[in-house]
């Protein structure tokens, strides 16, 4: 999927119907009835107390992790996710949860981690020496 796609498929996203405005509601119906303040700010109170107890029995998100990965392995990835409507960080997530559980999955999936480390570390010392070698030449000129 190219980028093209990928701003398409965003620019496409579910939208909600408009909300009521429920302060408007009651100035007009105010004249006409009496709210009374003291319950719905107890209603409100105790809304937003459930709330933040459901908010506290959730595992806390960390903030985005930029990262950078292998070409074709993240448009697989990409493709992958929007078959299955997740997102790659929950993917991340269960694949390490999935794993951690297996040991032998692990120690198999840690060995090819340390071997694309080290092919990522030849090309970053490659891509070093091309910088420096065409930055020599330059000054030659």
């Amino acid at each position: 999927m190219n980028i093209l796609d990928e701003i398409r498929n965003r620019a496409v996203a579910p939208t909600v119907a408009p909300r009521e405005d429920v302060l408007a509601q009651q100035q007009q119906g105010s004249s006409t009835r009496k709210v009374d303040v003291t319950s719905t700010a107890d209603s409100s109170v105790s809304e937003l107390t459930l709330l933040e107890e459901q908010l506290a029995n959730l595992p806390e998100i960390a903030p985005r992790l930029p990262v950078r990965l292998d070409l074709s392995i993240k448009q697989e990835l990409d493709e992958l996710c929007n078959q299955e409507k997740i997102t790659v960080e929950t993917l991340l997530e269960a694949f390490y949860v999935t794993c951690k559980e297996k040991d032998s999955v692990m120690k198999q999936v840690l060995k090819e981690a340390k071997k694309r480390l080290k092919s990522r570390k030849e090309a970053g010392n490659i891509r070093s020496s091309i910088t420096r070698l065409a930055n020599l030449a330059k000054k030659l000129k």
